[in-house]
């Protein structure tokens, strides 16, 4: 594993891009069991992002201070997905029933990466969870956009473009 020097919010964000490129390679090549895996870390990134959105301190400057334990792991500070889902329902950035949900497809997801050969799943089993993914990412990225972008966003300048998206060549490399 490459050392990132790079801040870890930036990091996490530019990551999240990069879950997305691959998200979409997944689905065009068919291949399920990496579309369950790049869908339940993009739910947890867009989580991460709510919760600390939410629990951020507001700065004079009318910025939101976030907690960096939302954007990077380490053995110290590190919080698991089941702890983020739960942060969410807590701070009701999540209904009950999401909540429920999230687990239920957290544990299939489980299932599929620990234990798919001794399991009953079928590769068949995997579309209609993806499906559910989908939905909940699209709920939650549209939470995010709202707080993120409550006015059109600028366009930005081809430098600024070219270094989001050398970013994100960096992740995939």
């Amino acid at each position: 594993m490459t050392k990132n020097k790079t801040h870890p919010f930036v990091n996490f964000t530019h990551s999240a891009g990069a879950a997305r490129v691959l998200l979409q390679k997944a689905h065009d090549e068919g291949s399920l069991i990496e579309g369950l895996v790049l869908y339940a870390s993009s739910v947890d990134a867009l989580l991460r992002n709510l919760v600390a959105l939410k629990t951020g301190i507001p700065t004079r400057k009318g910025v939101i201070s976030l907690d960096p334990r939302y954007f990077y792991h380490d053995d110290t500070k590190w919080m698991n997905e089941r702890d983020i889902y739960k942060k969410a329902a807590e701070h009701k950035i999540i209904t009950t029933r999401e909540y429920e949900q999230l687990g239920k497809l957290y544990d299939f997801r489980n299932l599929v990466i620990h234990r798919f050969i001794i399991s009953g799943i079928t590769y068949s089993d995997i579309a209609p969870k993806l499906v559910q993914y989908e939905r909940l990412f699209n709920k939650l990225y549209a939470k995010l956009k709202k707080i993120e972008q409550p006015q059109e966003p600028k366009d930005l300048s081809d430098e600024e473009r070219a270094d989001v998206f050398r970013r994100i060549a960096d992740k995939l490399s």
